[in-house]
């Protein structure tokens, strides 16, 4: 047992022991793989029990860790035993959410609090429903700080069917109403409604302002085509009833949703039902930048003002949104935990 680890063949399956405590007093043997490692709570071995009785008498009992996942608890009990030198600082969303669910079910989140410190806040370019799910799970488990401002950006970056992606996810089961439908949902189903407010004021406002500005070339009246100021007619339907073009209300209010349509913000009811708010955000950026518009108001044409303020209240309104406190959900989870106690760390052997 020196290298600290041995394999073997059993029922067709590899099965390994990890030595982590060559003093150690207990095996355990973690699901069907038969991966062996080890607890870190004395309670679970205390004299009340009978697998503490057996250590007291020179026994390393066995014990059966069947629904406890193996690689978590091998990392979790590497970290104990100070055997880390091959555990990454960056963990996958999945792998992390259940190693806090571990870390939680045996009450040793204080002592592994360095490590959840850099694994939860080093998450880069998580982008789907489910790696959310799993981050949002895992801090919410590790009682970790960076939990409310990561169902910040969540918010911002889960489309509004999230919920029927996670319940594809039995995992995800495990983070409370309170937090998904409760928190998450309405907080981006207001927000939603808020933006579309903002989308709707915008025309109200446009309509409001009712100044009338000179804009470049003529229009002809028959078939609606544009031409330079130089024009003496409509060639293609020899009109020369050609009228000066003007920037009016109704005319603004036509482009502003000619922009809309373009970026795909109109009509409102697909994108707004399908999208998440950075994305609808990004769309209003895009529309504040489509303007092309010219006038002799320039840059104080009514058309203009509205699409920049449009997009900078957008930009207000998600950056505004608050996080959910981790105190919403926290009664839901204790009464999943085993309230076990710190002790001698028992050992991993084959």
């Amino acid at each position: 047992m020196d290298s600290g680890e041995t394999k073997a063949e059993s029922h067709n399956n590899t099965s390994y022991a990890v030595l982590l405590d060559p003093e150690g007093d207990v095996i355990l043997v973690v699901a069907d793989q038969n991966i062996l490692v080890s607890s870190v709570f004395s309670k679970m071995f205390g004299p009340d029990f009978s697998k503490g009785i057996q250590i007291r008498h020179g026994d390393r009992p066995c014990v059966n860790l069947e629904e406890d996942d193996p690689k978590a608890m091998e990392s979790l009990l590497r970290i104990l035993h100070y055997q880390c030198a091959d555990i990454s600082f960056s963990m996958e969303p999945k792998p992390l959410a259940v190693l806090a669910i571990h870390c939680d079910k045996y009450n040793c989140i204080a002592a592994l609090r360095p490590w959840i410190a850099q694994w939860c806040s080093n998450h880069p370019g998580i982008t789907a429903p489910e790696q959310f799910g799993y981050m949002l799970l895992a801090a919410y488990m590790f009682r970790s700080p960076i939990f409310s401002g990561l169902a910040a950006e969540a918010t911002k970056q889960l489309a509004p069917g999230f919920v029927s992606v996670w319940e594809e996810h039995e995992t995800l089961a495990l983070l409370p109403e309170t937090i998904t439908a409760d928190a998450l949902s309405e907080q981006i189903t207001q927000t939603l409604e808020r933006l579309h407010q903002e989308l709707q004021s915008t025309e109200g406002r446009l309509r409001e302002q009712k100044a009338r500005y000179t804009m470049p070339g003529f229009v002809c009246v028959n078939c609606g085509r544009i031409h330079p100021d130089t024009a003496k007619k409509c060639h293609p339907c020899n009109n020369t009833d050609l009228f000066s073009r003007r920037c009016t209300s109704d005319y603004r209010v036509a482009e502003y949703f000619t922009i809309l349509r373009r970026c795909e913000l109109w009509p409102s009811l697909e994108p707004f039902a399908t999208l998440a708010l950075s994305d609808l955000a990004f769309r209003f950026k895009c529309a504040q930048t489509d303007y092309k518009h010219q006038c002799g108001a320039k840059e104080d044409c009514p058309l203009r003002r509205e699409l920049e303020l449009l997009s900078e209240r957008v930009q207000w309104i998600l950056k505004c949104i608050k996080g959910i406190p981790i105190e919403k959900g926290v009664e839901a989870t204790h009464g999943r935990r085993h309230s076990l106690s710190h002790g001698h760390l028992p050992t991993v052997l084959g």
